[in-house]
């Protein structure tokens, strides 16, 4: 193992182990075996996912009905594309296969990106991250897969695993935030979920690990926007994720279309092979993003798509999808020498060996009875609605405004509380099918609250004040939905402004000076910047996009029928000027003092002068309906783990389901280190009035960091802090001694 390996493996010690994909010997043997009967054209076909061939007849709203067309059946049949993108309907899937086996004798992969959704639409990923809960994220997962493959696809783009710093970024909302552990742990969940045990057994599918990698750094938050960092930063924050889901058996790698330190990710040999398949040990199958092998061009590093499909596939890209630059040029590559014929077969044994895992040779046509019998709607609807609960974070809570009390009247306003399309998020297939029509509205009826719903305003648009008064002034207190719409947020939208958009503020400032109980509830898919909402809002609830049956658990939640669940994954900014803004920043030589006469830090200190440098919400940050304290916080080095320990007492009258996390940093380094890293964390249980003791292990190999190159565990002191965020706890010291 190399020395600049370990920095992966540390992160993988605080996680319960993997399941590596082995390479048993029939498998090999048959996809040689295949590999030997091929043309080269066949060959070339392997190495191409094709848009096309969706069913003539089909509306643009659902593309499973119609017929597809003859002439992509006979394309299919001759061997021409070894995947194709788009779902289809399960009967024209079976199409497909049957002209793939007729022909060449190769099915297909059918991908489609089922990033949150496919029949049944669960929150949005960042919205379920905040549920820090290894076991729901599985089976989120084992839930779309079986709906997808209902759907005619057996490959999802997903698990999405940028570590997300910048709010700006709009698929910030794809991921599980600014944690290299949190979104590692999630995606190797969603592995699990997505490929089962065996993903042949004809209710799983192949998933994808992407955007390989350091998507989440593009300058300015902006999509497809380039990165530079240093190695150091790259294996220590970037990586572990990856590593974590390769670790757990991912069939497939999806390159990101931005450029690193220059050097484009689509044809960058240093992350995809030297890393990705040396280091890391991937064995599957890496496939371009969109179009990104063509992009090259864009980038000014390839001058035709000759040079684009050669750059490409040389450093490691096995699939091209969508743009044509493979199968068009790489004949005359190999002729000139550019490209071998090695590298073009290595690339084919990869495509082929997730084709035999997954099972497609065995099992080319899918069961449409036994995936009907293996899908229970409403109990995906139960999920989802569980989903939904546990992914809201309640973030203030002022004079117990809530659970809401039995028997109040309750004006709820603005546009999206009553907008079940506005409840799905940026990636859903919205297939409403099993579509719970579960807005907030829908679900505070559900739960027997006395609602009185008025419009009164719309996020961005008109606002009517005399509705608003009057609304309130007809209920005993108003819960009101703010924040932005579902299409702002995702790929391509990357946002220079994260305030609270056109007069939300009117309408709670209006309710305020009414004396009513404001209780805020904020939908999106990021951050968003609202200090002005949080001094005048009694409560506040971040609701993300919480999915088909999102207003269901939402409901729930606000009525006190379940207890607040979630936790931030991700820093609330006070302003969008503060962005990219984390918890783990690096600490400077001038930190930001705060005094009476700058409230916001001393000028001559690492701050604003206009604004606080800190979070408005940070990461680990989450409310209960209850209080918890904590105690005798201990940290004690046990050999080759760490021990830390406290007393969790719940010293309010409800349930409490408190997140202990335990936060490190190395006091004394070679190079300035982040203020706090997470290491580990645990979810505790708690009658009103128990106390329960809670140990958190963390191995002493994951308190290292990389530096020329070299990953190492440095003896000395460290800090620590056993708490319920990223910005609270009492500081505990522990030595780590030399070996």
């Amino acid at each position: 193992m190399k020395k600049s390996q370990i920095a992966f493996c540390a992160l993988l010690a605080l996680c319960a182990a993997g399941r590596v994909h082995s390479a048993p010997a029939d498998v090999e043997a048959r996809v040689e075996a295949t590999l030997a009967r091929l043309t080269f054209d066949e060959k070339l076909g392997q190495l191409w996912q094709f848009s096309g061939g969706q069913p003539s007849e089909a509306a643009s709203s659902d593309r499973s009905k119609g017929t597809l067309d003859p002439k992509f059946l006979e394309a299919v049949s001759a061997g021409r594309y070894g995947s194709v993108i788009g779902k289809r309907g399960l009967e024209n899937y079976n199409a497909i296969q049957r002209a793939a086996m007729d022909g060449i004798g190769i099915p297909l992969l059918i991908g489609h990106d089922m990033i949150h959704s496919a029949t049944t639409t669960y929150p949005i990923p960042l919205a379920l991250a905040c549920a820090w809960d290894e076991s729901l994220w599985e089976r989120t997962a084992s839930a779309i897969a079986v709906e997808t493959l209902a759907l005619g696809c057996n490959w999802t783009f997903t698990p999405m695993l940028d570590v997300a710093l910048d709010a700006r970024w709009g698929r910030i909302a794809e991921g599980g935030g600014c944690e290299p552990l949190v979104t590692g742990l999630m995606g190797a969940a969603m592995v699990r979920g997505f490929q089962g045990a065996d993903m042949s057994d004809g209710f799983h599918i192949a998933a994808c690990a992407k955007h390989y990698v350091t998507y989440g750094a593009s300058f300015g938050g902006r999509d497809y926007n380039a990165v530079e960092m240093a190695d150091s930063t790259l294996r220590d924050v970037y990586l572990p994720p990856f590593k974590m889901a390769v670790d757990a058996g991912v069939a497939t790698v999806m390159p990101a279309f931005h450029s690193y330190n220059g050097v484009p990710c689509s044809m960058n040999s240093y992350l995809l092979r030297d890393i990705l398949r040396k280091e890391l040990g991937f064995d599957g199958m890496t496939i371009s993003d969109w179009s990104a092998v063509r992009e090259l061009l864009n980038h000014g590093v390839a001058g035709n798509k000759a040079d684009a499909a050669v750059l490409a596939l040389n450093a490691g890209i096995d699939m091209e999808m969508v743009s044509d630059c493979y199968v068009t040029t790489l004949k005359a590559a190999v002729d000139s020498g550019r490209v071998s014929m090695k590298t073009i077969d290595d690339a084919v044994r990869n495509v082929l060996r997730v084709k035999y895992r997954l099972g497609l040779f065995d099992r080319p046509t899918l069961d449409a009875a036994a995936l009907a019998n293996a899908i229970d709607p409403a109990a995906n609807r139960a999920l989802a609605r569980e989903c939904a609960r546990k992914s809201c974070v309640l973030l203030k809570n002022d004079d117990g405004a809530l659970p809401l009390k039995k028997g109040v009247k309750v004006a709820l306003l603005g546009d999206l509380a009553a907008n079940e399309w506005q409840m799905l998020g940026c990636w859903s297939t919205r297939d409403l099918s099993n579509f719970a029509n579960a807005t907030l509205l829908a679900g505070l009826k559900a739960d027997g609250v006395d609602v009185n719903y008025v419009e009164a305003y719309t996020l961005t648009g008109r606002v009517d004040l005399a509705a608003v008064e009057a609304a309130a002034c007809g209920a005993d207190i108003v819960v009101a939905a703010f924040g932005d719409y579902w299409e702002n947020s995702g790929e391509g939208n990357s946002s220079a402004i994260l305030e609270l958009k056109g007069d939300q503020m009117k309408v709670a400032e209006k309710v305020k000076s009414l004396g009513k109980p404001l209780v805020a509830v904020v939908f999106g898919g990021r951050p968003m910047a609202f200090p002005d909402l949080a001094k005048t809002a009694d409560a506040i609830l971040m609701a993300w996009n919480p999915g088909g049956c999102g207003g269901w658990g939402l409901a729930d939640v606000l009525t006190g029928l379940a207890e607040p669940w979630g936790r931030l994954t991700v820093d609330m900014p006070y302003a969008t000027g503060t962005c990219p803004l984390y918890y783990s920043r690096t600490t400077t030589g001038r930190p930001a003092a705060i005094t009476a006469n700058h409230p916001f830090g001393h000028r001559y200190t690492s701050c604003y002068n206009d604004a606080p440098f800190v979070a408005l919400y940070p990461f680990g940050y989450g409310l209960m309906y209850t209080t918890v304290e904590y105690s005798g916080e201990k940290a004690v080095v046990e050999g080759d783990s760490v021990a830390f320990s406290a007393d969790v007492t719940n010293t309010g009258a409800r349930e409490a389901n408190e997140l202990v996390q335990v936060y490190v940093r190395d006091e004394v380094a070679r190079i300035a280190r982040p203020r706090r890293e997470l290491k580990g964390f645990k979810r505790v249980a708690l009658r009103p009035g128990e106390t329960k003791r809670v140990e958190i292990k963390v191995p002493v190999a994951s308190l290292g960091y990389t530096v020329d190159g070299r990953y190492a565990v440095e003896p000395g002191g460290f800090s620590a802090w056993i708490a319920p965020d990223s910005d609270s706890g009492r500081n505990l010291h522990f030595e780590i001694s030399a070996k």
